[in-house]
């Protein structure tokens, strides 16, 4: 009688490795969307989950799988475990599944740190009741999320005194128009040899320039300096200080662009997917420029290119004038000061905006690129 017992559990042990084996994944579908592609740090969204079975045969447990960037916190949910790393997470769900039967579930999740990540795949894993046996299939997902670097209202900034930024909404720019010219005056310091009127000034026997007419029209360019120290190479010493950065610098676009300013970015890092070239996005008030600005943050790695006197020297040699320049930095080096006053001896005007020092342990390198992950 024991005999043919264990003969019996043996075969049905047998029959069921061999159905799940070979059927048990079959008619399984899964995807995974977010709830929103974009959003700003520490916002919330969803992550939703619909897993069906299209057969009769029931599924009494299952097991998903995926890596995920560290940046998306979950919150407490049952059935659900997360081991996180440095980097990345490993997110571990265990569930059943009836026959014909779908299931929707959701996960809220806080972006931490911004980034542009991306959910390559999943890895579902099913056998038979007993546990016996199991086979693992893996999904495609290709989900993006972009996260922006958060936007911190103006009295959160630490503006120069005296700055323009505080009083933006009420203050109307005046700058000269080139191309409006209503007579000559007498040379001043600081007016360009390119300005002077020659035949007013045979006329007159005194150097005399031409008299422009104003605009309202006025333009500003962010200098995102990534630099921790003049001194500094490549790798960036201090990441939560220049994230900190990153938060001023798209705090004062969104509020000079939201006041009618044509603004712009300059930077001596590069951006996540595109060539590895310091950015400079050239001032502009249309539609698209906060998205475009906010798009190229989210995705700056925290590796220099060149030093930000190069930049801004490259400014100086195209010989930029009328322009306001906002120098985020976290020092005043003596060859960006140097610099500085070339930019204002074309006619320029330069702010500084200073990145103050964060508590913290001192040569802590920069993360690597935020990337999504796979199963």
């Amino acid at each position: 009688m024991l005999t043919w017992m264990i003969i019996s559990i043996l075969l049905i042990s047998g029959l069921l490795i061999l159905v799940y084996d070979q059927w048990g994944l079959k008619g399984i579908a899964y995807s995974r969307t977010f709830s929103k592609q974009r959003i700003f740090e520490h916002e919330s969204l969803d992550m939703v989950e619909v897993i069906s079975n299209a057969k009769l045969l029931p599924l009494p447990w299952l097991r998903l799988e995926s890596s995920m960037p560290v940046a998306l916190r979950f919150g407490e949910q049952d059935n659900l475990g997360v081991s996180e790393g440095n980097i990345y997470q490993n997110h571990v769900s265990l569930f059943h599944l009836r026959s014909y039967r779908q299931i929707t579930r959701r996960h809220r999740l806080t972006c931490v740190r911004r980034g542009h990540y991306s959910l390559e795949t999943a890895t579902m894993t099913g056998g038979d009741p007993l546990g016996l046996s199991s086979k693992a299939k893996q999904f495609t997902l290709n989900l993006k999320l972009l996260v922006y670097p958060q936007i911190l209202a103006i009295p959160e900034l630490p503006l120069p005194n005296h700055s323009w930024l505080g009083n933006l909404a009420v203050r109307r720019w005046i700058v000269e128009d080139p191309f409006l010219i209503q007579g000559t005056r007498a040379f001043r310091s600081g007016d360009t040899l390119r300005s002077v009127n020659w035949k007013a000034t045979a006329r007159t026997g005194s150097l005399q320039v031409h008299q422009r007419g104003y605009t309202a029209d006025h333009r500003l360019m962010i200098c995102l300096n990534v630099e921790s120290a003049e001194s500094m190479w490549r790798t960036i010493l201090e990441p939560e200080r220049i994230e900190l950065g990153i938060r001023y610098a798209v705090s004062v676009a969104a509020y000079a662009l939201e006041n009618g300013i044509e603004t712009g970015m300059l930077c001596n890092g590069w951006v996540q997917g595109r060539e590895r070239d310091s950015v400079r996005i050239g001032p502009s008030g249309h539609a698209g420029q906060q998205e475009w600005l906010l798009e190229t943050m989210a995705g700056l790695i925290l590796e220099r290119t060149v030093s930000m006197v190069k930049l801004l020297e490259e400014e100086v040699e195209l010989g930029t004038t009328d322009m306001d320049y906002l120098i985020i930095s976290c020092h005043r080096g003596e060859k960006l000061q140097e610099v500085v006053r070339k930019l204002e001896q074309l006619g320029n005007g330069v702010e500084w905006m200073d990145i103050p020092e964060l508590p913290g342990k001192p040569g802590q390198e920069a993360p690597p690129a935020h990337e999504g992950g796979n199963a």
